[in-house]
């Protein structure tokens, strides 16, 4: 696996899941053989790496064999990650990746703590999108990042690799909303310079923003060809225009499915807005606005009546788009309502809990301390000072600390 290239790329975006359960199999040993130590089994991964003679049945095997003798509970040792590392390359290499999805699960569930994020994370979903089988990788993408595990082999690139990857499964999956959160995600990973994994995160970011009538990635540029497309969001022929004049690069990338999409979206963002205006529209006229042609259209519409997105009616006989007035549906709104509130609240707590426990660190008090000499510091930080001016100089202390930290 290159460090710098996102090999998430070598599966296709357009492609869906092709099954529906993995069938690779953790191999377990004969009864009555001898059980290898970590420190032999180490000598064997370590003889390997460095030889570059990693076959796929025996680095299956003794990658199983290392997540047998790994304590569960605790961090996987180096010599288990790297052997998953380098098994995870050979298998998508191979085009086995199925093969070593249960392996690195396994290991996951059995020594990552719920919560925190691991280099493993981004091996099982390069695996999974290498596979086209994105199922197993669905529980830890929802499952929300608490903190980075302090493994030494932990660095930026599997962050990175972890939302970019997390990003193009719900991409495959039309979790668009998610998607577009994990791709942003990743561009606002702190770096004194954008890795290539950044740059294949906003080209997809682009087309995500596209298809969710969203296109709030103006203020930042890393891939000029996609910069030009937010351009043309709001007009399906420009946009159209763009995306042929650039099916070379798409397909490089192999984002033109991701981008077909977007143009589909756009397409029928033009056609929802008539409905704003008009009680009923001849096809053709529509056609003509759109630079389509009828039967285009006529199927566009279908389309969008079918999924619920569109409440209309089209009449063949004299070739007219009826639209029909929405209804309210009052019990849904009142559970959005309810699930927005809950989610407030839960929000609220969560900062209130984060905001007690800040006020009671001792390092924390101990700050305070240094920034007002010759206060008491066992007192709450709010109760010193009098007057505005004391109030307003205190509260600048707070922010000038919790920025150095």
């Amino acid at each position: 696996m290159n460090g710098d290239v996102p090999t998430s790329t070598d599966t296709p975006m357009e492609t869906a899941e092709v099954a529906t359960t993995a069938a690779a199999v953790v191999p377990s040993e004969a009864p009555g053989s001898h059980s290898p130590s970590l420190q032999e089994l180490s000598r064997r991964v370590q003889a390997m790496v460095e030889g570059d003679t990693f076959r796929e049945k025996e680095a299956l095997e003794l990658t199983g064999c290392l997540i047998d003798t790994t304590p569960a509970g605790l961090s996987p040792p180096d010599v288990a990650l790297s052997a998953v590392h380098h098994l995870t390359g050979l298998l998508c290499r191979n085009g086995n990746a199925i093969k070593g999805i249960a392996h690195v699960r396994k290991l996951i569930n059995k020594c990552c703590e719920r919560g925190v994020l691991s280099s493993l994370h981004s091996d099982l979903f390069q695996l999974c999108l290498s596979a086209k089988l994105l199922s197993p990788a669905i529980p830890f993408l929802e499952t929300d990042i608490r903190e980075i595990s302090p493994n030494e082999g932990m660095d930026v690139q599997h962050v990175l690799q972890y939302l970019y990857y997390g990003g193009t499964i719900y991409s495959a999956l039309r979790h668009y909303p998610r998607a577009l959160h994990f791709f942003e995600m990743c561009l606002s990973v702190p770096a004194q310079q954008s890795s290539v994994i950044q740059v294949a995160s906003y080209q997809r970011a682009v087309l995500v923003s596209l298809i969710l009538g969203r296109p709030n990635l103006n203020h930042l540029i890393l891939s000029r060809p996609y910069y030009s497309l937010l351009s043309a969001e709001g007009s399906g022929e420009k946009l159209a225009a763009s995306i042929a004049q650039m099916t070379p690069t798409l397909e490089k990338h192999e984002n033109l499915g991701l981008a077909k999409q977007a143009l589909e979206a756009v397409r029928e963002r033009e056609i929802a807005k008539f409905h704003k205006t008009f009680v009923s529209l001849k096809l053709t006229s529509l056609a003509s606005h759109l630079k389509l042609t009828v039967e285009e259209v006529e199927r566009r519409i279908a389309n969008m009546i079918i999924s619920s997105k569109l409440s209309a009616t089209i009449c063949k006989k004299e070739c007219v788009l009826w639209f029909e007035t929405e209804k309210t549906d009052v019990d849904k709104s009142l559970e959005e309502v309810n699930a927005a509130l809950l989610s407030s609240m839960e929000s609220y707590n969560k900062a209130k809990e984060l905001s007690n426990s800040l006020t009671l660190n001792p390092r924390f008090l101990a700050r305070i301390a240094e920034l007002a000499p010759g206060k008491d510091s066992t007192q709450f930080p709010a109760t010193h000072g009098k007057g505005s001016l004391q109030r307003d100089q205190f509260k600048k202390k707070i922010f000038d600390l919790l920025e150095m930290e």
